[in-house]
């Protein structure tokens, strides 16, 4: 991954809370731009510098055995792969989901990272600017929370059968 010179959209310009069709500009630019750098894909940062998310996915961090991700005020979209890895994470794995402001220079701290989202489901990221992440292999929570979600969308966790909707 590679932090992108474009910037998110403001709040104030066009709720990223909101699956607004204009938006996807912003995230193309910002993933074409990613991509022609040689990277897979890109995150990107708000006009103050803080962590948003990735070009269309949202990004957690690993550190001290806690996650970290962007506060929803960082005009981010309050996804629903987000908010179930952050409820595995508590419910499964006793970890504690911190949402705050996350500074630039957190990604290259960070013992673990990845992106959720419902295209990704659970997507390491073991590079960020061409520097590694952790030992630039794919972290164990990274991979205990990827195994999870998997076995929850395919209906091998009970606990959690409520949250899907069979399709026959």
């Amino acid at each position: 991954m590679g932090v992108s010179s474009w910037r998110r959209l403001d709040d104030n310009a066009i709720p990223a809370r909101a699956k607004v069709n204009g938006a996807y500009v912003n995230t193309a630019l910002a993933k074409t731009d990613g991509c022609l750098s040689g990277f897979d894909d890109v995150i990107v940062l708000t006009d103050a510098g803080h962590v948003a998310e990735g070009s269309a996915m949202n990004l957690f961090l690993v550190r001290n055995g806690q996650l970290l991700t962007s506060a929803v005020t960082e005009n981010i979209l309050e996804g629903i792969t987000r908010d179930a890895i952050i409820r595995l994470a508590a419910e499964q794995l006793g970890l504690t989901t911190v949402a705050r402001p996350l500074d630039r220079t957190e990604l290259y701290t960070a013992e673990e990272a990845f992106f959720v989202g419902t295209a990704t489901e659970v997507a390491p990221i073991t590079r960020i600017d061409h520097r590694a992440v952790g030992n630039g292999q794919v972290g164990p929570i990274t991979q205990q929370l990827k195994d999870l979600f998997d076995k929850l969308v395919h209906g091998h966790l009970p606990a959690y059968e409520t949250w899907l909707t069979r399709v026959a």
